[in-house]
């Protein structure tokens, strides 16, 4: 495997991180996820809107950008989508209004309470062999390389 390490002294090198095996575990997660959504005809890029607002409340467009790492042109597809669906909505920010914010609307909120049970399920299967302490590990360690950006900011 590559970036695995040879020498198993104390003094070893550190491991390299594997992009592959990243890209890999991504790939297993949004198919996993993509299943589940695509029922609903949702995108795995829509979910993440979803969820994230679910969880944060209403945000710029820059900070859903931030949160979900979609770039700029996919996420005013993405965002525009939603809004046809009425599950999302856009208004002016009531402080200044020359910054448009993304709530999530009543439809919305319903419909990720109703596809989260299933979602969270599906991630759980691509983590089965790892145990608590392990999958804890793994969270930390990824929200410390992707950390989520504030909403408010």
């Amino acid at each position: 495997m590559v970036g695995a390490a040879t020498n198993s002294s104390a003094h070893s090198a550190p491991r390299t991180v594997d992009a592959r095996l990243l890209t890999l575990v991504a790939g297993r997660v949004n198919r996993a996820i993509g299943t589940v959504l695509a029922e609903e005809g949702l995108s795995v890029d829509q979910w993440s809107v979803l969820d994230y607002l679910h969880d944060a409340g209403p945000c710029t467009m820059t900070v859903l950008g931030a949160a979900t790492g979609t770039s700029g042109a996919t996420l005013t597809r993405v965002v525009d989508r939603l809004v046809s669906r009425a599950l999302i909505y856009r208004n002016a920010d009531s402080g200044d209004r020359r910054r448009v914010l993304v709530h999530l609307s009543e439809r919305g909120r319903r419909t990720t309470g109703t596809l989260r049970p299933q979602i969270r399920a599906a991630e759980e299967l691509t983590v089965a062999d790892l145990n608590a302490a392990e999958r804890d590990e793994l969270a930390r360690l990824l929200q410390r390389i992707a950390p989520v950006p504030d909403p408010g900011s």
